[in-house]
């Protein structure tokens, strides 16, 4: 059945995506510089062009106009059109590469991964030491919580990508009342941030710096003042955050009566804007997984 789902989500965006290409002025100009229409549909080549230029401006690619590249690209959109194959990062490539407006990005996204998704909830973004040079392709999140609902640690686990040349570091931004941050693989604990409204973040220096388009894997553990009881935890993202993988671990002595995933507006204030019931499993953990997530605070809230 999820099979079955996910094909007619593919499906479905795929026609919308045809749909957009050939009858939007905007988009219709940026690939018709590169061919006309072939027996009046959207021309497949003439698309690829336009993804082997965002290809080439992110580094994956030293000659966007490579006939290698080309062909590549042509299968990827002749699979896509055929509603047979649409990763997230191809069609991140299609809103890039078109200029697409938010409106037609955001409905995109919710036809290929229907509610399984999360944007644009944080109405007044915070300000951050370092200005965001990555973006995160997957995200495994564990917290731990101890007897008397105390937060004992949270584990994570992630995939970085660099968006320009030069990023040797990861911002990681955590609560206020974190006591030891330990990196298990890829970097070291680097500089420490604090600021006026409440944030408080690391530095997580990686093993080797990356160049535009690398990607790095890192793992750390963050523990926390004991005895401090928690009713929550949230994850925020500023840029898309990719295959997201939520997990809370309860003591057996002291099960949750009521446990929702649920999103905010905020790092730490406010009360939650939507949430939705989950069940425990026999060992006391609950899990909640998402395509993408953006511009958002998602995590659990528990009675």
């Amino acid at each position: 059945m999820k099979d079955q789902q996910q094909s007619a989500r593919i499906s479905a965006t795929a026609d919308l995506l045809q749909r957009l290409l050939g009858t939007t002025p905007q988009y219709l100009r940026t690939w018709r510089v590169h061919g006309r229409r072939a027996r009046g549909e959207v021309n497949q080549r003439a698309v690829a062009r336009v993804l082997a230029e965002v290809e080439f401006e992110r580094g994956d690619v030293g000659d966007p106009s490579d006939p290698c590249v080309i062909r590549r690209l042509k299968n990827a959109v002749h699979r896509a059109f055929a509603g047979r194959s649409l990763p997230g990062q191809l069609l991140e490539d299609f809103i890039s590469g078109f200029n697409m407006t938010e409106g037609d990005a955001h409905e995109l996204w919710r036809t290929l991964t229907g509610a399984n998704s999360v944007t644009g909830t944080v109405r007044r973004p915070r300000e951050h030491g370092k200005r965001q040079w990555h973006r995160t392709t997957s995200l495994f999140e564990h917290w731990y919580i101890g007897e008397g609902t105390t937060l004992l640690r949270r584990h994570t686990t992630q995939c970085v990508e660099a968006l320009e040349d030069g990023v040797d570091s990861y911002l990681y931004n955590h609560e206020p009342y974190a006591t030891q941050i330990v990196v298990v693989h890829g970097g070291r604990l680097g500089r420490h941030y604090e600021y006026g409204d409440g944030l408080v973040s690391d530095d997580i220096v990686l093993d080797r710096t990356l160049a535009r388009g690398e990607r790095a894997s890192i793992e750390y553990q963050t523990f926390y003042e004991k005895g401090k009881r928690i009713s929550e935890v949230r994850r925020p993202a500023r840029k898309r955050t990719y295959n997201v993988s939520l997990h809370v671990h309860f003591d057996l002595n002291e099960l949750p009566r009521k446990l929702w995933f649920a999103v905010w507006e905020d790092h730490y204030l406010g009360m939650h804007v939507s949430q939705l019931p989950l069940s425990l499993s026999d060992t006391g953990s609950a899990s909640y997984c998402l395509e993408h997530m953006e511009q958002t605070v998602i995590g659990f809230r528990w009675e």
